[in-house]
């Protein structure tokens, strides 16, 4: 088959590629197109990977849930503590008891945040016109603050000073701290009326706790106890050598909790030994005193006061002040708790669950081993 004239003007454009193989220019103008069918695919493919991989990184980067409307991104989930705690675990933990420990820390974050976010949306809600001009004029107020403190009167240097410092920048740390101020004073106005500290709630819990405000003398004691007779000359030249009772009692010849030097705890009262020899010789001593050898059973006991506590008696005038301040805190936390469980049965969020198990797998990409490292 001899070429035709096209076949020839091809043939002399590109010579080497006839002669090896003996093809037509036809067949070869084929395979040419062949080819450059296979390059624009190949570049296809090339894009929808880049662009898969950029999809990819938003979800990971990107909004994970929602509350009232108000969007829940993955990194204010992973915040510098969770991360370096997340990053600790990675290092030190299975997959799997990482994966239930991330779990339920996540959830936990997720649950306050959510939280939080309820809070706020109500919050916003509930200011008023004038509320609402005083804290732009606090907002300014904080920025300039911030520009004082972080940027030295610059936008930029405070901008990237925060960035360093606190992973936000100066728009976040404001809106941040708008955030803080309009939840505490919606708080403040909505949860502190509702508590209610009586002069007979005082009285109850004085009553119910009077030890605690009228604690007994009381001695901090440690012990020792030895069975041979060897262990026992080898603790009595320790402690007239010199020896701190608390170290010789934390020698593993002792036979009582070596591992707390033969720590016995306050103990109050005149009764603080069953063996009648052993209570009255430990009445007697003063703080930094010890007695011993004495026989006890198979064992021979040495005791040591470490220090007295005197007695301590505070009156219902004395601490009803202290009281009261923790009642209210107490009922306070109480009716904040209530009001939060309200708020999640009528507020609009994205399951948590569901938040949660996709934070945790990217947390296992971010932080985790595999299993074969």
């Amino acid at each position: 088959m001899k070429p035709d004239d096209e076949d020839k003007g091809f043939l002399r454009e590109y010579p080497s590629l006839a002669l090896p193989y003996r093809l037509t220019a036809s067949t070869l103008k084929a395979m040419q197109k062949k080819i450059y069918a296979l390059i624009v695919l190949s570049v296809f493919y090339l894009a929808l990977s880049a662009i898969g991989a950029q999809a990819q990184t938003y979800s990971v980067d990107g909004m994970i849930g929602q509350v009232n409307g108000r969007a829940i991104y993955t990194n204010d989930v992973f915040d510098e503590q969770l991360s370096e705690t997340l990053a600790q675990w990675g290092r030190e933990l299975s997959l799997s008891e990482f994966r239930k420990r991330a779990t339920e820390r996540i959830v936990v974050r997720l649950n306050g945040m959510v939280t939080d976010a309820l809070i706020y949306g109500e919050a916003q809600r509930d200011l008023s016109d004038q509320e609402r001009q005083g804290l732009a004029v606090a907002m300014t107020k904080q920025r300039e603050q911030l520009l004082r403190e972080y940027g030295q009167g610059s936008a930029a240097v405070a901008e990237a000073e925060l960035q360093r410092r606190t992973g936000m920048g100066l728009d976040e740390t404001l809106e941040r701290w708008r955030q803080a101020l309009v939840v505490q004073r919606y708080m403040r106005q909505k949860l502190r009326p509702m508590v209610n500290v009586t002069r007979r709630d005082i009285k109850r819990y004085y009553q119910d706790h009077f030890n605690e405000f009228n604690r007994p003398a009381s001695r901090s004691v440690r012990v020792i106890q030895v069975e041979s007779e060897e262990d026992v000359q080898y603790i009595s030249d320790l402690l007239a050598g010199g020896t701190p009772f608390t170290e010789a009692a934390a020698d593993q010849r002792n036979k009582f909790r070596p591992d707390q030097g033969g720590l016995m705890g306050d103990m109050a009262g005149k009764q603080l030994f069953a063996d009648e020899q052993v209570n009255q010789a430990t009445l007697k001593l003063e703080a930094g005193e010890y007695v011993g050898p004495l026989t006890v059973g198979n064992r021979q006991w040495f005791v040591a006061v470490e220090k007295i506590n005197e007695a301590e008696g505070r009156s219902l005038m004395q601490v009803q002040t202290e009281i009261q301040n923790l009642l209210f805190e107490q009922q306070l936390r109480e009716q904040t708790q209530r009001y939060r469980e309200e708020l999640f049965e009528k507020g609009s969020y994205n399951s948590i669950e569901q938040m949660a198990q996709t934070l945790v797998e990217i947390a296992e990409d971010r932080y985790a081993r595999t299993e074969t490292q």
